[in-house]
């Protein structure tokens, strides 16, 4: 990751809510979901040796092996929306 302050950042801004709302609290629950996200997304940007996408269907092919819905054409067929945010962010992360 480019920027080796983030975490510890990251890590001090969810103590503070902790302390504030707890952890079992919706509002630490979601800030942790969204920083984990957005970190994830912000490290394949910045990191080139990290290609989640091309992971994703790498895995999504060798399931393919042994489910056959999820072979490209079918996959296409049974999760039209999966398969668009895939096309969609393989263009958005590409330009």
């Amino acid at each position: 990751m480019k920027n080796k302050h983030l975490k510890s950042e990251i890590a001090n801004l969810l103590e503070t809510v902790d302390k504030a709302f707890g952890k079992d609290s919706v509002q630490y629950q979601n800030l942790d979901y969204y920083f984990d996200i957005l970190v994830t997304v912000y490290e394949y940007n910045y990191d080139s040796e990290k290609d989640l996408l091309g992971k994703l269907k790498d895995l999504i092919n060798k399931l393919s092996e042994k489910i056959p819905e999820l072979e490209p054409q079918q996959f296409q067929e049974k999760y039209p929306n999966i398969h668009k945010m895939i096309d969609y962010l393989d263009k958005w992360l590409s330009e």
